[in-house]
């Protein structure tokens, strides 16, 4: 099994999976691409995102370590590939869809593992639509840097973070200055977080 936040990950697919790098700014899949593979992330956070005919962009979510990319297309062939790149260095593992889709047909515990993967992130999408219209960036944003820290390290860019929460840059640049004067989280090469307590008391507030 791969880590402890991973506890469910099938032992049988790990050792059919390629270790792959990908840089900060690389493309992990491309709009019009076919897809060959999936990805499990083992570290780094990648950006999913659609660029509409207007100019605009949608961020629809960020994958960090523990999240699967493209394992949608083992159950259905997807019309609309999104772009998925990657926004710090990360390190996932690579594997065939075609043999996954066998072992998915032929394991009924692995097809499984999938469908509720798939089904925990299409559950958590909706739930950050309805978060938008309810709460307080304050809280929304709080919640965003715990999650998507690693080893206390916050590194998104606030370009991203404000397409992501559909809010602007400098509401976002204000908050998360906010959160610095109140000894919340320190500017280091991106941020670091000083108090964790409060924030996961602000990310579970009810405003």
């Amino acid at each position: 099994m791969i880590g402890d936040s991973n506890s469910k990950f099938p032992e049988q697919l790990g050792a059919l999976g390629v270790e792959r790098r990908f840089l900060k700014g690389d493309h992990i899949f491309r709009v019009g691409e076919a897809i060959g593979n999936c990805y499990f992330i083992l570290n780094g956070t990648v950006k999913i995102y659609i660029d509409h005919e207007n100019g605009r962009r949608s961020i629809l979510d960020f994958a960090s370590g523990g999240s699967w990319l493209g394992e949608l297309s083992l159950f259905c062939e997807e019309d609309y590939i999104k772009e998925n790149q990657a926004v710090e260095d990360a390190v996932c593992l690579e594997f065939n869809l075609g043999k996954l889709r066998r072992i998915c047909k032929e394991d009924a515990k692995v097809s499984y593992y999938f469908a509720s993967n798939i089904s925990k992130k299409l559950m958590a999408r909706s739930g950050r639509m309805s978060e938008y219209l309810n709460y307080s960036l304050e809280k929304r944003l709080a919640g965003f840097i715990l999650e998507h820290q690693q080893g206390g390290k916050y590194n998104l860019s606030h370009t991203d973070v404000s397409e992501y929460l559909n809010v602007s840059y400098r509401h976002v640049l204000y908050v998360m200055k906010k959160f610095c004067n109140e000894g919340l989280i320190a500017k280091e090469k991106g941020y670091r977080i000083v108090n964790e307590k409060r924030l996961k008391e602000i990310s579970d507030s009810g405003v």
